[in-house]
This record gives C-alpha cells, sequence and structure tokens, in this order.
C-alpha cells in the first residue's frame, strides 16, 4: 500500500470539515413549534359599538335606498272600495293605513322635506328581509308612511311608520329591531334636490330609534349633516324629540 503524503491527508482533512459545517440540520420539535407560531397570521378583531355609537353598513346599503321625490303618494280608496277593503275592516284591523298628516310640515326646530305613503311594507327599496320576513310572518301590515325631516344645521331624520294590523304585533317588532342595534332594517331616504341637503355616503354614521302606539310603530333614523361617526349621543338626543312628536299624532 502506497504512503499518503501529507498533502493528501491535509486535503481530506479539508474535505471533512467543509461538509460538516454546510451539511442542512434538521430543526428540533421546539424549533419547529416556534416558526409554526410566528408565521400563524392573526386574526382581525371585528369591533363591537353600543347602541348610540352604530354605524351604517355600506354593504348592500345602496339596495334600500328610497327616492321620495321620485315617488307618488299611494292612492286613497274610492267610496265605492271593493269588498276586501271591508273585509278588511270587519276582521278589526285597520281600514286603511295611517294618514300621511301625521307628519307636520314644521316640528319645533325640524321641517319636513318630503312624505309619502307606500301600500307595500316589505318591498325591497322600503325595508331589509330580515323585518319584511318579520312582517310577513305575522298577521301582517296595510302600509307604511315614510318622511324625511332636516334641522337648522341640515342634519337628516328618516321617519318610517308602519301600521300594523295587529297592535301587538308592534311591541314585537320593535323589542326584536332593537335587540340587534346594528341592524338596519329600514332605508334611508335620498333628499331631493331642492331640499338643499346632500345624498351621504353609504358609510355615514346613523343613529335609530323606536316608539309605537296603537297600530303605529315608528322606526326614526338620524344623520349629521357631514355623515360623521362621532357624537351619536348627541345625535340620538335630536332625534328623539321628532319622532316623540310624530308618534304623538298617530290615531288610535
Amino acid at each position: 500500500m502506497t504512503k499518503r503524503e501529507s498533502g493528501d491527508d491535509l486535503w481530506d482533512e479539508f474535505v471533512r470539515e467543509f461538509e460538516k459545517n454546510n451539511a442542512v440540520r434538521e430543526p428540533s420539535a421546539a424549533e419547529r413549534a416556534r416558526q409554526a407560531r410566528q408565521t400563524k397570521p392573526r386574526r382581525s378583531r371585528r369591533l363591537v359599538l353600543p347602541v348610540a355609537a352604530a354605524l351604517l353598513v355600506a354593504a348592500g346599503a345602496t339596495a334600500y335606498v328610497l327616492r321620495p321625490s321620485d315617488r307618488a303618494p299611494a292612492a286613497a280608496p274610492a267610496a265605492s272600495a271593493p269588498s276586501a277593503h271591508a273585509a278588511t275592516a270587519s276582521a278589526g284591523a285597520p281600514a286603511s293605513a295611517i294618514p300621511l298628516s301625521v307628519f307636520p310640515a314644521q316640528v319645533q326646530g325640524y321641517t319636513l322635506v318630503a312624505k309619502v305613503a307606500n301600500p307595500s311594507c316589505t318591498g325591497a327599496d322600503t325595508v331589509a328581509p330580515t323585518l319584511a320576513g318579520l312582517i310577513t310572518q305575522g298577521h301582517g301590515c296595510v302600509g307604511v308612511d315614510l318622511a324625511l325631516y332636516k334641522d337648522a344645521d341640515g342634519n337628516q331624520y328618516d321617519l318610517a311608520l308602519f301600521t300594523m294590523k295587529d297592535p301587538m304585533e308592534c311591541v314585537h317588532l320593535i323589542n326584536v329591531l332593537a335587540s340587534d342595534p346594528a341592524s338596519y332594517q329600514v332605508a334611508v331616504q335620498v333628499p331631493p334636490k331642492d331640499s338643499g341637503l346632500r345624498q351621504l355616503p353609504a358609510d355615514s354614521g346613523l343613529v335609530q330609534n323606536f316608539a309605537s302606539y296603537g297600530n303605529g310603530m315608528l322606526v326614526g333614523m338620524a344623520q349629521w349633516s357631514d355623515g360623521r361617526t362621532a357624537d351619536f349621543g348627541a345625535l340620538s338626543d335630536r332625534l328623539s324629540p321628532l319622532t316623540g312628536a310624530v308618534i304623538k299624532n298617530v290615531p288610535v
């Protein structure tokens, strides 16, 4: 056997050291767990707002926008109304929807901008599917009156007055609606062009309240003139006097 030269020994030692230093090392179980924690995506938190600070959800909001300037009030029934009208009255339900006169032209601090009567309480341009389903599953609704008010600062107030066939359903529906303050089931109206009000973005701040009297269920909503999402307590304080004044006009 040929004796290796010293240079060969040094080269073999260099190769062994190179392979040892550059070998791929498998990570330990602890290291793999630490890497998994570092690369795991974080879950985003959903902000839950109090009743007075609930925001209007932008998604799908435009599907429930009512344009009162493009609509005519529903025609009043003729004196020789069809027998279905008389049958409704004999069953103990109101013969017709609450008249639009419940909305005065002026309430202290508020001016009526537009009002319209709609014989359908469940139309997609008036209510969202949840409220439409609740009304359909109950005894029903004769009609809904809609009004838009403004105050001296240009803040907007939407009112929707439903004439329910069963007055007990007013309380039930209000309890359901109020239980989810971030769910808005009634359309926000687009101001007429000559109203001096601007159409607010769908993500504008919104507050709402509810009232009932007799067969009337009133849903009130308010928005700041600039659509800001702040000072909701003050906005609720401005809405309450208006809805209080209107619900007092509902006939029994």
